[in-house]
């Protein structure tokens, strides 16, 4: 592994370590804090607020035990306000929780463009970080629906290509050929492994190796992450002027003045006619950057701008990709029991079918079954089908949701519910087995408890329309690595370990970023 590339633990420990940045920064914080107090205090939706202990306490104290205890608040929440509507205080927004009952009535009756990408937007400061052309247009959306999903096909096979590659790079270069058991940073090497396949499939094969790519996309998923975090303790009209006193904005720039440049030199060499591998079907390579460039239009063309889109798209499927994936292994060694079905599953499907394709990945129900249950249990997000409303909407019960209003879905708390989770075994119990199907002769039914389908009592991936449009890629690198991990290599825990355990910065879940899992090839293997 490449020694100044940064994991993912180093965003979460930054940001969880606030009090830790510079004396000025907390200055800042402390300077503003007043502002964001009364920026808050406005009239909003008449709804009851989770995680208020008392009515004489002051709002700034929820968005600050938010931060941790997010959790905690919306599980609260949704357990009291389960039939109606709720709200939750966060650094930067109030946001309105709509439960199962008012989601789909909310998606039929809001005629609007509000798209998901927009609270991202908000709260990571997208006025200055680059980000207000994605509310312009929805070019890496139209491109993942219209072009990645149909092709995954095609993709699939590309992406075994570079996994091999990634694993023996990233996993097998730690091991050194060896038989004894390594200990290994999972969530880091995952990230490198996912983020090398995705720049296969998002720049092709000529380029996906590039080391200075690799570097930074790894690293404008931290400075992104910081510098948006500490940006909503400052006013808005603040911003400009505190953003270039954080260091991480500064390398931010760095990472994105480096991406254009890759990206400019590669469309350069498209254009010039070199870049002319063609898929069996005929089509061009499908690689994002080429399809992003040919459905562009007008300032979409712009290479700024379809750099940014590619960061963009690199940092949602590295991060969430390596976060699920580690989650499932976790679980995995802490009830090792439950490992040979997944693996004899993957063994016969793999005989049947005779190659690792879509077709064969979309046969694995009981690894979607294993990976919708860590998900119940250990998502990445606590929130989904998020949205800010461009119309006013008025519920059946009367409540108005006025123009501006930022909402959302309680998905992990849905996902919990005691009287939703299926199964023998209590909801707070690991089963891998829970969402399995046993009638395979009704494709229908299979396909409702597939990893990446969405419902009103399945929002990890949101709902409808709305849903995350890369989720049918996402489902299929997850369970090719993971079916490659579990058939070829061994993990369990250091004596004395057990399962991390995880914990909450704002809406996201993490597990200790600090564990390590010890791997070894399997036997047959070495």
């Amino acid at each position: 592994m490449m020694d100044d590339t940064r994991s993912l633990h180093s965003t979460y420990d930054s940001v969880r370590s606030v009090d830790k940045q510079p004396a000025w920064a907390l200055a800042t914080i402390a300077v503003v804090v007043c502002y964001v107090i009364a920026r808050h205090n406005r009239k909003s939706v008449p709804a009851a607020s989770a995680g208020s202990h008392s009515i004489f306490e002051p709002t700034w104290l929820d968005r600050l035990r938010f931060i941790r205890d997010s959790r905690t608040v919306i599980e609260r929440g949704y357990s009291k306000f389960k039939d109606t509507i709720f709200k939750v205080h966060k650094v930067g927004a109030d946001i309105i929780i709509v439960t199962p009952k008012y989601v789909e009535e909310i998606r039929r009756l809001s005629r609007d463009t509000g798209r998901s990408i927009e609270p991202f937007i908000h709260d990571f400061a997208g006025e200055l970080l680059g980000g207000l052309n994605f509310l312009e247009s929805d070019l890496q959306t139209r491109v993942v629906q219209q072009k990645l999903t149909p092709n995954l096909k095609t993709i699939v096979p590309v992406m075994e290509d570079e996994m091999h590659y990634a694993l023996a790079r990233e996993l097998n270069s730690c091991l050194d050929g060896s038989a004894h058991w390594v200990k290994v940073d999972m969530i880091h090497m995952l990230s490198r492994i996912v983020s090398r396949i995705s720049a296969r499939v998002f720049l092709g094969p000529k380029h996906c190796r590039n080391d200075l790519w690799l570097t930074t996309t790894a690293e404008y998923t931290e400075n992104l992450f910081l510098t948006g975090t500490l940006l909503r303790f400052v006013p808005r009209m603040l911003r400009k002027w505190v953003a270039p006193l954080l260091p991480s904005y500064k390398h931010l720039q760095q990472n994105r003045q480096d991406a254009r440049r890759i990206i400019s030199e590669i469309l350069n060499d498209h254009q010039l006619g070199t870049h002319d591998k063609v898929s069996k079907n005929g089509d061009p390579y499908p690689d994002i950057l080429t399809l992003m460039f040919q459905a562009a239009q007008g300032k979409e063309k712009d290479i700024e701008d379809i750099a940014q889109r590619t960061l963009l798209l690199s940092l949602s499927s590295i991060h969430t990709t390596a976060l699920t994936m580690s989650q499932a292994i976790y679980d995995l060694c802490a009830y090792p029991q439950c490992l040979d079905p997944i693996k004899q599953e993957i063994a016969e499907t793999l005989q049947s079918e005779g190659s690792w394709s879509k077709a064969m990945l979309d046969k694995l129900h009981t690894m979607d079954s294993l990976l919708r249950e860590s998900q119940r249990l250990s998502p990445v997000f606590l929130l989904t089908f998020n949205r800010i409303l461009h119309n006013p909407v008025t519920l059946s019960n009367g409540i108005h949701l006025p123009k501006g209003t930022r909402i959302a879905a309680p998905s992990d708390a849905v996902l919990n519910d005691l009287s939703l989770v299926p199964g023998p075994h209590p909801a707070d119990t690991f089963d891998p087995f829970r969402y399995m199907i046993r009638d395979t002769d009704e494709p229908a039914k299979t396909s409702k408890t597939n990893f990446q389908t969405t419902s009103l009592q399945n929002m990890a991936f949101g709902y409808g329309k709305y849903a995350c449009p890369g989720r049918f890629y996402v489902a299929n690198e997850i369970k090719l690595v993971m079916g490659h991990l579990l058939m070829h290599y061994e993990f369990k825990f250091p004596p004395g370990m057990e399962r991390p355990v995880n914990s909450t910065v704002d809406t996201d879940m993490y597990p200790d970023l600090g564990a390590r899992l010890l791997v070894r090839k399997r036997k047959t293997e070495n």
